[in-house]
């Protein structure tokens, strides 16, 4: 499990969700591996923090948009988006054929 926060005055933007060769290692190496992001809303008034109670997005990278920002090479998405469903395999493909990684280059 990994935890994200929006800041709900501030608009939906894309976000970076992990490095796209730590998700190949991971999701690679153990088939039965499963990553869920638990993302919640916050709202910042000076010194208080509220949580949003309408706000909860869940969702495993493997189901993200694919969008892989070339200068860091992170995946990156927005929290709340339409899930895309997709083997584990079509998803470790995905990450390789979009990664700037010299690692993941090799692979092919």
């Amino acid at each position: 499990m990994n935890v994200k926060i929006h800041n709900m005055a501030g608009k939906e933007n894309k976000n970076d969700i992990a490095a796209v060769e730590k998700l190949y290692m991971q999701y690679s190496a153990e088939p039965g591996y499963d990553l869920i992001y638990a993302c919640f809303g916050v709202h910042f008034d000076n010194i208080h923090i509220r949580f949003d109670p309408e706000y909860l997005k869940l969702f495993s990278p493997q189901s993200l948009p694919i969008y892989v920002n070339p200068r860091n090479d992170k995946v990156q998405a927005f929290y709340h988006h339409e899930p895309q469903f997709r083997s584990r395999a079509n998803f470790l493909k995905l990450l390789q054929q979009n990664s700037k990684s010299i690692v993941l280059r090799k692979k092919k």
